[in-house]
């Protein structure tokens, strides 16, 4: 039988409440920051009247059962800025919500879903068609085309999001700077992710369930000092996928090291609450993947299922550091992967590992998580796969 020795839930869960309420005694409870976020767009946008076209918003609701047909319809090649504020409430009262960033995403006629990466994002229709949009958190599609896991999709989500779609007249990059430069705080995101987007490290991708984003990048090496992956989170979440097609054996290793120098979460991260956390993973072919986590206070060898919805039935987590004492120091792991499996997971072992992950999550309670990556290597005997240097 796989091992499970979490401890209860019930001491980190009236732990986090009264760290929520404390928080919201303190005043720092999350305001709704949209109608001002409107305002001050819509003064600056009407300024510039020789840059804009038109800007069209909608509010668009986390009860909505159904993606949000905005009227709108895009030309092939046509780009538009989206502009995003707001908040879905997992609970209002706890104060528990994800932004634009986590929970807004949109398609163009019958394509791909996408999450808007950030709330000033600009877009271009790679084929005409009508934009849609929805709020829903992360894990809630069953497919790429935006078709839900259940029917009706899960509730128990309140919230709405503000969406601006602005259309350009003549360069948008001039349009987007003349905004920036009266009023920073909504148009300069636009501006630096249109002129220097952070683009995920080669041979990566952002795994299409929780969107794009801008968690992950990479710091070239430079005077001796090995390039590393750097990740930094903070009100997001995303996992970066590198695919690889290996054998699991006995001889399978997974090696690096990390640096990590903010850990998202104070509190244990082994319910949904406070699953804020930092880990490396291994997906397998049988669909199932393991993670292996630094921890804020679970002991090293603490191994729990994920308490998310549908990743509950697919992740399981391993503690393989726990607390602040090695904080900002380099730590090399090295795993036995088949021997992890057979006693994190169990059952028939699967016959070859697909991708490796990194995950990073601060969408619960909005911290900061900060660490850096290298010498991710897979090994297998004589065989040695080197997926970060």
């Amino acid at each position: 039988m796989p091992v499970r020795n979490a401890p209860s839930p019930l001491p980190t869960t009236l732990r986090f409440i009264a760290s929520r309420l404390r928080h919201r005694l303190a005043g720092r409870a999350l305001a709704d920051e949209a109608p001002g976020y409107r305002r001050a767009a819509e003064r600056t946008l009407a300024r510039l009247p020789e840059h804009v076209e038109r800007c069209d918003w909608f509010e668009v609701e986390a009860t909505r059962a159904d993606w949000f047909d905005t009227g709108l319809s895009l030309a092939e090649g046509e780009t538009v800025t989206v502009l995003a504020a707001g908040r879905l409430y997992l609970s209002k009262p706890l104060d528990i919500g994800v932004g634009p960033t986590v929970g807004l995403w949109y398609r163009i006629g019958d394509g791909s879903l996408a999450k808007f990466i950030g709330p000033g994002e600009t877009i271009t229709a790679a084929s005409a068609g009508r934009l849609f949009v929805v709020t829903k958190p992360p894990g809630e599609f069953a497919d790429r085309q935006g078709r839900f896991e259940s029917d009706p999709p899960r509730g128990g989500v309140s919230g709405r999001y503000l969406v601006g779609i602005l259309r350009w007249r003549g360069e948008l990059e001039s349009g987007l700077a003349a905004a920036a430069e009266i009023c920073s705080s909504v148009f300069a995101p636009a501006l630096r992710r249109w002129q220097a987007p952070v683009q995920a490290p080669i041979g990566w991708h952002y795994l299409w369930r929780l969107g794009q984003g801008e968690i992950f990048s990479i710091r070239p090496a430079c005077a001796g000092a090995p390039a590393e992956l750097c990740c930094h989170t903070s009100g997001d979440v995303g996992i970066l996928q590198f695919p690889v097609d290996l054998p699991l054996t006995a001889e399978t290793r997974l090696n690096w090291s990390w640096c990590v120098t903010e850990l998202p979460s104070r509190l244990p991260e082994h319910i949904q609450p406070t699953h804020d956390y930092l880990s490396i993973a291994l997906e397998f072919d049988n669909g199932l993947d393991l993670t292996w986590l630094w921890s804020a206070e679970l002991p090293v060898d603490t191994i729990f299922q994920c308490p998310l919805p549908w990743w509950d039935q697919r992740e399981t987590h391993w503690v393989v550091r726990s607390g602040s004492r090695e904080l900002g120091q380099w730590c090399a792991e090295r795993r036995a992967v088949l021997a992890d499996y057979e006693r994190a997971i169990g059952g028939a072992p699967p016959a070859r590992i697909v991708a490796v992950w990194l995950i990073a999550n601060t969408a619960f309670q909005r911290g900061v998580g900060q660490c850096r990556y290298r010498g991710i290597v897979l090994e297998d005997g004589s065989r040695k796969l080197v997926v970060q240097a």
